[in-house]
């Protein structure tokens, strides 16, 4: 008796193929063309859940953000070249933050190919994502889907994480074939990623004989778990830590007693320093600082990306590896071979009075009218920190207030924040990055802190918190409107502080009603105007469990300190 084989159209063997590499939630949106991929996303419902979205921008953004929560790849599949160009933010910003995504397009059928069919490209749909992608190629026949669905796992998941695009012709999700994935499972890849002992060497050898070492802790140590190394290296050497200017992935702890802020707020301390060591520090500018000098002291970087070794300065030791091996590896060496007790103690002393300092200075920033309406920045995550209970994960994006929750949210637990760097500068990141965080952890609770500029940008996202029960806690800076941008003219000197109005940078005429616009959503939303009214906003919203908008009815004026107290360092 002959045994038949199963036959399966493309569309079901690329589920299939997701089941067995172990994906738990995929993010689609269908259009025409696409009925086969949704039918089979229905079929195994039990498996995987859908996630959608309104527009293929917000839809990227969350499946980026889950990505970025999990440290592991997320699947996406857009519409055609218009669903692909929308959701070229999530490529470019998965570029710049390294965030493992396996990116696909559904494209034109192999049959029309160059005809100027339905939503059709010149030539290859990859072309649009290229130069932001690890790998990119178009799916040749059905039969072949899990070999290179499988192969974009492991390339967006091994390090330096990153993007990699597919393309899926609209025929292929209708092609006839056997079941291929039967051999798919997670790659291991098994590597040598331990450390270069040349490295290690030389980073001792530089650390031992420094009098005053600096460590610069950037996203890579949060990204590929070297945050607890860095910790111990920096108690060993007792010298001071300071972050990235702009965070994304929080590197180290900014409760810990040895670190003592931004890069850019130390200059001072970078002066003093003789030995430099940046661990996978991104160094792109924001325009709201010069570029940084390091004077006469040597420069050491260690990063898993060869492109950032030497991409923005010219260091005297580049070390590629994966930081907490590394970094496990000096820190013995330095412990084997230790330096100087007294020297320890003195730079350790130094830290501690320069942490001190720097608490100091918030609590002066918390105070700036801390009891006036409309609040100010300082008062309202003064509110938020009372409420707020362990391990809720802050995702901020609220743009002239992003310095201010930097320094302000005290945070012992790096892996409960997330920013954006300057390297992805991308307005409205934050709301639909937010919703795909909090998909990936649903044991912690998110707060969103959105500028309402940047809210504008992609606020049709909350629906998808709605629609999927994701329960973000959006709290909107309501301050009138753009207003960072007006804040940068004013750094800059620039007659165009004055001209917010004309070029539509303001949210007056007519104002918005955020909080409306949430309701009518079936969000449950608040609107805060007074210190009372936000404690009790955001206690409701942490007590509901459910999705909640809080509009804050901020001062412009925070945006006037902005480019007052932090444009200034030591």
């Amino acid at each position: 008796m002959s045994r038949t084989t199963e036959s399966i159209n493309g569309a079901e063997l690329l589920v299939r193929t997701l089941v067995r590499l172990g994906v738990e939630d995929a993010f689609n949106i269908v259009g025409l063309g696409l009925f086969p991929l949704a039918e089979a996303f229905y079929r195994h419902r039990a498996e995987v859940r859908y996630i959608s979205a309104l527009n293929e921008t917000n839809l990227g953004l969350i499946a980026a953000g889950y990505a970025r929560a999990k440290r592991s790849a997320s699947f996406v599949n857009v519409y055609h070249a218009s669903g692909t160009a929308l959701g070229m933010m999530a490529v470019t910003t998965a570029w710049a933050e390294s965030v493992p995504l396996v990116f696909t397009t559904t494209t034109s059928s192999r049959k029309l190919e160059g005809r100027d069919q339905y939503a059709a490209v010149p030539r290859a749909v990859t072309e649009m994502s290229a130069q932001f992608t690890k790998w990119s190629a178009e799916i040749p026949s059905a039969d072949r889907i899990p070999e290179f669905v499988e192969r974009a796992f492991q390339i967006a998941n091994t390090p330096p994480y990153g993007p990699v695009h597919l393309a899926f012709p609209m025929d292929v999700w209708l092609e006839q074939t056997s079941d291929t994935s039967a051999g798919v499972a997670p790659t291991e890849v098994l590597a040598d990623f331990g450390p270069s002992e040349a490295g290690v060497a030389k980073l001792a050898e530089l650390l031992r004989g420094s009098e005053k070492p600096l460590l610069v802790a950037g996203s890579e140590l949060a990204r590929y778990g070297g945050v607890a190394a860095a910790v111990s290296l920096a108690e060993t050497l007792g010298a001071a830590v300071v972050s990235e200017d702009k965070i994304s992935d929080l590197g180290f702890p900014t409760t810990h007693e040895q670190f003592v802020g931004k890069l850019s707020m130390n200059r001072g301390l970078v002066a003093e320093s003789d030995v430099v060591l940046l661990l996978g520090v991104e160094l792109t500018e924001s325009g709201l600082t010069a570029p940084v000098d390091f004077g006469d002291a040597a420069v050491a970087v260690l990063s898993v990306d060869p492109l950032l070794l030497t991409r923005q300065l010219r260091p005297e030791v580049a070390v590629l590896g994966l930081p907490s091996p590394t970094l496990e590896a000096v820190d013995a060496a330095l412990t084997d071979d230790p330096i100087p007790e007294e020297r320890r103690a003195a730079g350790l002393e130094a830290a501690r009075a320069r942490h001190a300092a720097r608490a100091m200075r918030n609590e002066e920033i918390r105070a700036i009218r801390f009891d006036d309406a409309p609040l100010a920045i300082g008062r309202i995550i003064t509110e938020l920190q009372a409420v707020m209970p362990p391990g809720t994960i802050v995702v901020n994006h609220c743009a002239s207030g992003e310095p201010f929750v930097e320094d302000l949210i005290p945070v012992e637990d790096t892996d409960t924040f997330f920013g954006i760097s300057s390297k992805a500068s991308a307005q409205g990141w934050g709301g639909p990055a937010s919703i795909g965080i909090q998909l990936a952890r649903p044991d912690a609770r998110v707060v969103a802190m959105l500028g309402d500029g940047g809210f504008m940008f992609s606020s049709t996202a909350i629906f998808a918190a709605a629609q999927f029960d994701v329960p973000v806690i959006f709290v909107i800076l309501n301050n009138g409107g753009w207003r960072d941008i007006g804040a940068l003219a004013r750094v800059a000197k620039s007659p165009l502080a004055e001209a917010e109005a004309e070029f539509g940078w303001l949210f007056t005429e007519p104002t918005i009603d955020h909080a409306a616009f949430a309701a009518s959503l079936g969000l449950a939303s608040h609107r805060a105007g007074t210190p009372d009214e936000l404690r009790q906003a955001l206690e409701t919203a942490f007590a509901s469990g459910k999705t909640a908008l809080i509009e804050v009815m901020n001062s412009p004026e925070d945006a006037n300190e902005f480019s007052r107290v932090f444009t200034q360092s030591d």
